[in-house]
């Protein structure tokens, strides 16, 4: 093969692994959205629970919902570099 159509390849070739990146991370932006959602819905919960024992069951899923968003965070931050 000649230069140009090898160096033609390896730019498609680049080009995919770029694509397929800024399609994971529109994904982790979506899910990011999703959960940040979810976790204001549980918060509202929360804050207009009366009973003690749904109150810790429900920090207990908040906890959970900011740890998987810090991890997705992360990822994404991952992701730009």
């Amino acid at each position: 093969m000649k230069r140009k159509k090898l160096l033609r390849k390896l730019a498609d070739y680049l080009d995919l692994d770029r694509r397929a990146m800024l399609e994971k991370r529109d994904k982790i932006k979506q899910i990011l959205k999703q959960l940040k959602e979810k976790e204001k819905r549980l918060q509202k919960k929360t804050d207009e629970e009366q009973d003690e024992e749904k109150k810790a069951i429900y920090h207990r899923e908040l906890a959970i919902l900011r740890a998987q968003r810090r991890k997705g965070i992360n990822s994404l931050r991952e992701l730009r570099r």
